[in-house]
């Protein structure tokens, strides 16, 4: 194969690859070969990356987080860039459902008066959400601190747990958008108690998966079940007091 010279780096290797800096060994002018395969090409990639985490995240979550920290990452959406796309997705599915909501309620009765939320986190929840992680990852990683994994993995798997638990928002919406649609119901306003039940059934099912599958290689399992009942416990009161402090207890 003959020898060519990166035009990125000017090392000389033979491939399709620089093993130097990466760069492809075909780059050429931008041309309509360029959008019609390159541009879609990568596209598709990204979006294999992505979607293939958003499934494993729903259907084995807490063997997909162990594969990704044990080092198997290339089939994987990073961490960080999957909470900031899954925020920024479940925002916008949210603002339709709550437009959609009050657009059903102006017009079957033209007469009520919706109240306009001020609290910025009962707009932009997921911003919450992302908040939260670092000092959900404290708990997590102190509850098991003599295992294996420090802070940051711990991090990195509340990273991927947050971006789920955006979801149960947008189911919650979801359902208080039909209940205004088949019911008579004259506003938006979601019952705190029903909402804290929805989060917390997929908040303990996210954490009980993910953490009962990093640990259950060192302890029994009743005693996995004791411990995550505890971390979960702790948990649940680290979320409600953040949901009193920035307000969203009384805008849910």
């Amino acid at each position: 194969m003959e020898n060519s010279s990166c035009i990125n780096c000017q090392h000389r290797y033979a491939g399709n690859f620089c093993p130097q800096c990466g760069q492809s060994s075909h780059e050429g002018r931008i041309n309509a070969h360029y959008f019609l395969h390159d541009i879609p090409h990568s596209v598709f990639h990204i979006d294999k990356g992505f979607f293939y985490t958003l499934k494993c995240l729903f259907t084995r979550p807490g063997y997909m987080i162990e594969e990704y920290l044990e080092g198997k990452r290339v089939k994987h959406f990073r961490p960080f860039a999957y909470v900031i796309i899954m925020s920024a997705i479940c925002t916008f599915l949210i603002k339709g459902i709550e437009w959609l909501t009050h657009k059903i309620i102006t017009v079957n009765y033209p007469d009520t008066v919706i109240a306009v939320h001020e609290n910025f986190f009962a707009h932009y929840f997921s911003v919450f959400i992302f908040i939260m992680i670092p000092f959900a990852s404290l708990v997590t990683w102190l509850t098991f601190y003599k295992r294996k994994y420090n802070y940051w993995e711990h991090f990195l798997a509340n990273t991927y747990i947050a971006a789920q638990l955006n979801l149960i928002l947008v189911l919650i919406r979801l359902v208080g958008l039909l209940v205004v649609l088949f019911t008579q119901k004259q506003d938006t306003n979601i019952d705190f108690k029903w909402f804290l039940m929805v989060f917390m059934m997929g908040f303990l099912f996210m954490y009980g998966n993910v953490f009962g599958v990093l640990m259950r290689a060192k302890y029994k399992l009743a005693k996995i079940i004791l411990i995550l009942t505890l971390m979960n416990s702790i948990l649940a009161i680290l979320y409600l007091l953040g949901f009193s402090l920035t307000g969203l207890v009384k805008f849910m």
